[in-house]
Order: structure tokens, then sequence, then C-alpha cells
């Protein structure tokens, strides 16, 4: 099976709690969620390219990027 994210950016960074729970970042700020069926964009408030994510759990997101950029999301 091929999904499509949707999205024109380079995405640089994955991580997944369960199949129904995965996050995606990359240039630009992007961040996306995929639920198991969709992508779905994220506004993640900035425009610096984002090159990791990691999350202690399903609800507990870090989005690290350029210039020190760190994020916290709590879905």
């Amino acid at each position: 099976m091929q999904l499509t994210s949707g999205t024109t950016q380079i995405l640089r960074g994955l991580w997944s709690s369960a199949d129904n729970n995965i996050y995606a970042v990359g240039d630009g700020g992007t961040i996306l969620q995929f639920d198991g069926a969709v992508w779905t964009k994220i506004n993640s408030g900035t425009t610096v390219n984002l090159r990791g994510v990691w999350g202690s759990s399903f609800n507990n997101i870090y989005a690290i990027g350029d210039g020190g950029t760190i994020l916290h999301y709590l879905p």
C-alpha cells in the first residue's frame, strides 16, 4: 500500500507510538500526523526546518529543528 502525505515539503523525521499514530516533520515547519487512514497537517507555528520528532507517549510529542527550535505538542 502506498500513502500520499499531501505535502511537497521534504520530510526529515518520523516517530510512531502505534500504527494509527505516526508523526512526520520536515522543511518549512511541516508537521504531519497519520491516524491510520489519512495524513493531517498540524500548524507548527514556525517556518524553520524541523529535523526530528520524538514522543514519550501518543499525546506528548516533541519536534526539533534548525536554530535550536524545540516544539512541544500535546494533542
